[in-house]
Order: structure tokens, then sequence, then C-alpha cells
């Protein structure tokens, strides 16, 4: 039976609680990058998740990760604490372990949005709407795990997709989940880590893997597509930053985050 994109996005990110904070979850190669390992974005949200159910607490406000280990797909562990329930805001953190390995470490606050002042000092990068773009996949993008599990729409084809880098190591496209399915908190998460990295477009061997993410979380999209807007400025002793905003379709920040990656 095929399953659709709203089955796999809830199995795949679901855990089971143990007992004592620890839960049981499998990794699957349904979000695997094209290095044939579970998708950095995709492990974020699967913890974050988990985290929250444990603490019952409100949304996920701002969560923090650092990769520690390569993942490998199959059954994993992960183990969370309580830092503080607070009023407003609850924190916790959750570990990743596969057998004895530490995958991975995140710290998470969650809380009520409902009150206080909003104000969006930025704007949205200008797009096409995403009937008017192109499909990546028509153009060279690979296919199979994370590339069929979200869809993008650009603007224009990246230079690096032609074997011509442009130099400038920014891109913007429109991402949702397969299927059209509802994007959630954990979903943005997993959205703020999904795109190709734009450090690409600077050349040959200016690839990279991701060490440490940091998202904030600020709202729902409203139904449809996301606008995404990903760009890095520094490159130092092979190691760089990536910063990424994504935008609904109603022009509202969503979500905003900043990566440090090792180049490869």
């Amino acid at each position: 039976m095929n399953e659709s994109n709203e089955d796999v996005y809830d199995i795949d990110t679901a855990s089971v609680p143990r007992g004592d904070g620890i839960r049981d979850l499998t990794l699957t190669d349904r979000w695997n990058t094209p290095l044939g390992k579970p998708n950095g974005g995709y492990i974020l949200a699967t913890m974050l998740r988990g985290l929250g159910e444990e603490l019952g607490g409100g949304d996920p406000l701002v969560a923090s990760i650092s990769y520690l280990a390569s993942p490998e797909t199959g059954a994993a562990e992960l183990r969370t604490r309580s830092l503080r329930m607070g009023r407003r805001v609850q924190t916790g953190t959750a570990s990743l372990w596969e057998g004895e390995r530490h995958v991975a470490e995140m710290t998470a606050s969650f809380g009520d949005r409902a009150g206080g002042e909003t104000r969006e000092l930025g704007s949205p990068p200008a797009l096409r709407p995403p009937a008017g773009c192109i499909d990546p996949r028509e153009h060279g993008a690979p296919g199979g795990g994370l590339f069929d599990r979200v869809d993008y729409r650009i603007d224009q084809v990246p230079g690096f997709f032609v074997g011509k880098p442009s130099g400038d190591p920014t891109m913007t496209a429109w991402q949702r989940l397969r299927d059209g399915r509802e994007i959630d908190f954990p979903a943005l998460a997993l959205l703020c880590d999904s795109f190709v990295p734009p450090v690409v477009e600077l050349g040959e061997g200016f690839n990279s893997m991701t060490v440490q993410l940091t998202v904030h979380l600020h709202r729902r999209p409203c139904p449809g597509w996301v606008a995404t807007r990903l760009t890095t400025r520094h490159v130092v002793n092979g190691f760089h930053e990536e910063d990424c905003e994504l935008w609904d379709e109603d022009g509202n920040l969503v979500a905003q985050s900043r990566q440090l990656g090792i180049l490869l």
C-alpha cells in the first residue's frame, strides 16, 4: 500500500514513550540526503516533536541542535529531560542515541504565543508565484529520499546545477511537504535545513555538512507554499554560516535559522 506524504511525515517523526523521559523511534531512509544519511532537519523535527510531547507544554519557540556523529537509519533512542517549567516558557533537552553512539543533542523552549506585540521589519523574498516557477527536478536536481518528501519551486536554475556556480551564495525557493501535508512547527524546523546549501554557488569543493543549527519558530504558516531565503556571507577556516528565513504566502515570517556548517 502506498502511503501519502501526510502518513509518511507523521510515522517517520513519531517516537513512543518508554518511561522516565526515554522514547523509542526509527530513523528511516525516506528523508535521506544525496550523501545517503538522514537529513539534519528531519532529525531536528523528530527530536523536537518527541521533546514537546514529553514536556506537554505549548508550541516550540526555539531549538538549538548540535550534530555529534553521522546518523544512520534504524532504531534509535531519545533521552529527554526537563530543565525548567516556567509560567510562560518551558525548556528541556533531548539526546539522540543509536546504540552507544551519541548522534545529536538539542535544547528547546516551548511556550504560549498568545498576546504581545507583533511588528515585522523585514520582507519576504521576491519570488514569482509557485505556479509560475520551475520544478528543479526537471533540471537535474536529485530524486529519492528527502527530495521525494519535499516539493520545491525555484525562480531560476542555480548556476551550480549546470556546472557554472554564480559566485553568489544566495538562494531563494518555494518549499512545502509533498502532497500538501499541513506544515506544523517541527516541519518548519525541518524546512529550515531541507534545501541545497547556498555555499555550493562558490564553486567546486564548497559542499557542506551542518555542525550546529538554531531555529526560531514564530508562527504556523497559512496553507500553501513557504518562501525560503538562504544566504552565506562568511567562510572562515573551512567553516561557514548559513542563514535561513521562511515566509508564508500571506507574507508572514514563520521561522528563521542560523547554522554553522563545515566544508566537505
